[in-house]
């Protein structure tokens, strides 16, 4: 499945239009503040371009290139991982490939192919149109499948079933997994269990049962009412008892719990954990003793600790917090109003550990610190609170809102933009660069080890030091004045 190339680099005809006048003048950087910018590495072939505030955007790498329309399109390559990326409107539609694998889905979805080369060259490949169709073509025909819904379908492998049939659904409805079949007439009324040594049916919500000699007996009247379970689950006996809402009951290896007049007073006791616990009535008032200690009353306060985990709040979700201690690193983390204020810390615990840091305060800013020494920040942030690490909806919408960035590479350099580009700063081990540049030049100032610059409405007024040769210049009213 192949894009038009035409619909995908039209937009880009004002980058092709500059491009001449920079490789014949052999300018490195051109900045018209929010209009146009653009970055060229000589050297390196590397190239990134701005136009039209945050709508317009190209970036070109060792192994990387990726422009886009925002928010219509966008589209990324890596020829070194053999990866390609194409978004229309994302998330409404995707497209993704990798090492000859593809995926495409449209309408959230509702729309999905899919088709993955073997080791053997067949590609096998997969279509969906949810509700309605449902195909695979296989390089094993017992894998392969065609379904219609609601009037017919034997699929394979899918939804976690090793098969679903259905007929004029739900008049019809038959799945195996694991050798069990359930085939159901007026789903989910009428069902019948078998196979592997399974064996049982029920007539919903009145009576049901399900046996497997001593490894299951399961059976409901008058479901939720009346629910009762006798299952071996890896050699361990569970079993339970409902009869809701007077009392449940639960007996396994290591815990029992007991509920009466759900969900007014619960008793757990855990002796894997060494705990024993009580809710009266859950979950307003918890408290438990042991290895595991909690004393809850909602929403005034709750504080639960264990051998390497804390957590609690305060006038929840006024206040709350959590702490993780793993072998190398202590996680935390506090929140406040569930989503309006997060900050996540990674604290290392070994010697030359390095530590992370997130913070957001919705929807103003993001920062986020990695153990690289990378770090950003972001003004303004609606959605990174929610999507974290999100490489699609980075580049897609984030520029669109995003007024003003700030962002650090491992090497310790800088660069900041507001108003994308309108005033932007950089700072390396080649020195400092500032420029104000509402399209027209109104302040720049550099102090790099080539020169010394301090321009005023781009040389209107000026001073400039080329340090190669010692050249020191004024301008006034444009005119240069050589003053070395």
């Amino acid at each position: 499945m192949k894009f038009p190339k035409a619909l995908i680099s039209a937009p880009f005809l004002l980058l092709l239009i500059f491009s001449p006048l920079f490789s014949a003048s052999g300018i490195e950087t051109i900045n018209l503040g929010p209009l146009f910018y653009m970055e060229k590495d000589e050297e390196t072939g590397e190239k990134k371009i701005d136009a039209l505030g945050p709508f317009v955007s190209y970036k070109k790498e060792a192994h990387e290139t990726e422009y886009g329309l925002r928010p219509i399109f966008y589209n990324y390559k890596n020829e070194d991982k053999d990866r390609t990326s194409f978004d229309f409107l994302y998330p409404l539609s995707t497209y993704r490939t990798f090492e000859g694998d593809t995926k495409f889905q449209a309408l959230m979805y509702i729309l999905y192919y899919k088709s993955d080369l073997r080791e053997s060259g067949f590609r096998e490949r997969e279509y969906t149109l949810f509700p309605f169709i449902f195909a695979r073509h296989a390089e094993d025909p017992d894998r392969s499948f065609f379904a219609v819904f609601p009037i017919y379908g034997n699929m394979k492998s899918k939804y976690g079933k090793d098969n679903i049939k259905f007929f004029l659904f739900p008049l019809f409805l038959q799945t195996k997994n694991y050798g069990v079949t359930n085939t159901n007439l007026l789903w989910p009324f009428i069902g019948h269990y078998s196979g592997n040594g399974v064996s049982g049916g029920r007539l919903w919500p009145i009576y049901g049962q399900k046996t497997a000699g001593d490894a299951l007996n399961d059976r409901f009247a008058l479901w939720p009412l009346y629910m009762k379970r006798e299952k071996e689950f890896y050699g361990a006996k569970i079993s339970s008892l409902a009869i809701l809402p007077f009392y449940y009951g639960m007996d396994m290896p290591g815990r029992k719990q007991r509920t009466y007049a759900w969900p007014f007073f619960t008793y757990i006791e855990n002796t894997n954990r060494n705990f024993k616990r009580w809710d009266t009535p859950w979950p307003f008032v918890t408290f438990s003793r042991g290895d595991v200690t909690t004393n809850r009353i909602f929403p005034l306060f709750s504080v639960k600790r264990e051998e390497d985990f804390e957590s609690g709040y305060v006038l929840w979700p006024l206040y709350s917090w959590r702490s993780h201690t793993l072998d190398d690193y202590e996680i935390k983390r506090r929140a406040i109003v569930f989503f309006l204020y997060k900050d996540v810390q990674n604290i290392p615990r070994v010697e030359g550990g390095r530590d992370s840091r997130a913070i957001n305060l919705w929807p103003f800013f993001t920062y986020r610190r990695t153990p690289d020494g990378k770090a950003y920040f972001h003004f303004i942030s609606p959605l990174e609170t929610f999507l974290q690490d999100n490489a699609p909806r980075e580049r897609n919408w984030a520029p669109l809102w995003t007024i003003f960035r700030w962002n650090r590479d491992e090497e310790g350099n800088h660069t900041s933009s507001f108003l994308w580009n309108t005033f932007r700063t950089e700072s390396t081990k080649k020195g400092v660069k500032v420029e104000l540049r509402p399209i027209i030049p109104v302040l720049s100032y550099e102090n790099t080890d080539k020169r010394d610059k301090f321009y005023i409405l781009g040389g209107l007024f000026g001073y400039s030091k080329d340090k190669e040769n010692n050249k020191k210049t004024l301008k006034f009213l444009f005119i240069p004045v050589n003053i070395s």
